[in-house]
């Protein structure tokens, strides 16, 4: 199951949420899914969903922008460990069934016999 980390200082997380069938909406109000108190971010700032076998991350027309790995996005689809920043939040993206076969930048592991 993919997650969401919310990073605090030093990047440790500090807290986490799954992504299941439904779409997870991030913001500072009531109707998100996340709630994180930054005044950087909107009410609905960005929203995470399934797409197939992927995840897509949507900018819900924030105020500030959100960031993927260092870009700034509308849509993005996230790879495992992407970075995500809106205001001055952190999150981390994490999709544990591909870690044993991809490393960083999606390069594939491949195992020597």
């Amino acid at each position: 199951m993919a997650k969401l980390l919310l990073l605090g200082e030093g990047g440790v997380p500090k807290h986490e949420w799954e992504v299941r069938e439904r779409p997870l909406a991030v913001g500072r109000g009531t109707s998100a899914d996340v709630q994180v108190e930054d005044a950087g971010l909107s009410r609905r700032h960005f929203m995470i969903s399934p797409e197939g076998e992927a995840y897509v991350l949507r900018d819900l027309s924030s105020r500030n922008g959100t960031w993927v790995a260092g870009e700034r996005t509308t849509l993005a689809k996230l790879r495992h460990n992407d970075l995500i920043v809106a205001g001055k939040t952190s999150f981390r993206f994490s999709e544990p069934r591909l870690q044993p076969d991809a490393g960083p930048h999606g390069t594939e592991i491949l195992s020597c016999v």
